[in-house]
């Protein structure tokens, strides 16, 4: 009795989905001789409006829709179609110097094919890499199948959700731990003790909670012992490259700069997942949105320039559950819509898919969805197919478009 108490302290102490999420993975391993990709996936929560995030400034219809404080009109200009002058919002300048660098491609009207407005229908379905509630939904996520077959053999660590616990695009993955921050280290709680209770309770166990929690300690373990440290023992504040600072966005910049340190102590991490979430604007939206796109920019500059010297291919990808209204609503806000913006930038080699422009649906009533939206004119799983293919040729798409 005392031993299972003692077990459920130590799980409500923030293991456990450190140790029983990663439940199962796909025994694929990639080339040893070549250096393990890193995809790193950023989840905007909420449902940004992508229309003002990337905005057709010179679009009439859009322009009758809309007061001007939801539009980007007076944004960087990105010169990616003849026909309609997109522009990113004002705040997002360092994501358009990354654009003119040939390093980003965009899709401006991506999402589910289903017809939903629900974040969680649409989170969840886009966790296991859905498209319909007729699918019969997979136990990994989509991004855990990929990093299966992209990972090396004998990795430690190939999957990370920097939050509480693994994001359903990593559930299912082995080797996969769920670290808010490494500041204070990794080790389990009670010190030795607590990892010698829990090494005894899954060191025999053939359950895949127990494969689960062994791989998971291997994986805290080793993250634990490449961690710098002082004469005092206690864990070193994580230095950036020169001139990196992440402290301009927040708790989202603390999250980007944990992944990346991760990235670093560990070669074979080839798939990462933060969350950004403020993106529900249904009233009050220009300066909620602006100070979001303001975070949000100056955050994965801060990454881009970090991982500059990663010294293997990587690569960042973008979205959102789905899209906002075309027209403003009466609160200065926009309600839930459907087509989004997916756009992906990456380094550690050229980037193939650089300055590439998905396909625009329009804005004429006959082109709107319902008469009221942004038709999705890109399945958002072939946008992610585009970048994983991109990054990892060799490696077959986590699923299939369509």
């Amino acid at each position: 009795m005392n031993l299972i108490l003692n077990r459920r302290a130590l799980l409500r102490a923030g293991l456990a989905t450190a140790l029983l999420l990663g439940l199962r993975g796909l025994a694929f391993a990639a080339d040893p001789a070549r250096p393990a990709p890193l995809l790193l996936l950023v989840s905007l929560r909420g449902g940004m409006d992508g229309l003002h995030f990337l905005s057709p400034a010179d679009d009439a219809r859009f322009n009758a829709a809309r007061p001007s404080s939801l539009i980007a009109g007076n944004g960087h200009p990105l010169e990616a179609s003849r026909e309609t002058d997109f522009r990113l919002h004002a705040e997002a300048g360092p994501l358009a110097e990354i654009w003119r660098d040939g390093r980003m491609a965009i899709w401006p009207a991506a999402g589910m094919p289903l017809t939903t407005r629900s974040h969680f229908e649409a989170q969840t379905l886009m966790g296991w890499g859905g498209g319909s509630r007729g699918e019969s939904p997979v136990r990994e996520g989509w991004l855990a199948r990929w990093a299966a077959g992209a990972s090396p053999a004998g990795a430690e660590v190939i999957g990370l959700s920097v939050r509480g616990g693994l994001s359903a695009e990593l559930a299912g993955a082995r080797h996969a731990v769920a670290v808010a921050s490494l500041a204070g280290g990794v080790a389990p709680p009670q010190g030795e003790f607590g990892a010698a209770m829990l090494e005894a309770l899954y060191r025999h166990g053939r359950s895949p909670v127990a494969q689960a929690g062994r791989d998971a300690l291997a994986g805290l373990g080793g993250l634990d012992r490449r961690l710098p440290r002082g004469a005092d023992g206690k864990v070193l504040p994580y230095q950036p490259a020169a001139g990196v600072d992440y402290a301009r966005a927040g708790t989202f910049g603390q999250a980007l700069a944990t992944a990346a340190q991760v990235a670093k102590l560990s070669p074979s991490l080839v798939a990462a997942t933060v969350d950004l979430g403020g993106w529900d604007t249904h009233e009050g939206q220009p300066n909620r949105f602006a100070e979001r796109v303001r975070v949000l920019s100056h955050g994965l500059a801060a990454l881009d320039a970090d991982l500059a010297e990663l010294g293997r291919p990587w690569t960042v990808l973008v979205a959102s559950e789905f899209g906002r209204r075309l027209r403003a609503n009466r609160s200065e806000g926009t309600d839930h819509g459907r087509a989004g913006v997916v756009f992906a930038f990456g380094g550690g080699r050229p980037f193939g898919l650089g300055r590439r422009f998905g396909p625009w649906p329009g804005l004429n009533a006959e082109q709107l969805e319902e008469g009221v939206d942004l038709r999705v004119a890109t399945d958002y799983r072939e946008a992610f197919r585009q970048v994983v293919a991109e990054l990892a040729p060799d490696r077959a798409p986590a699923f299939a478009p369509g």
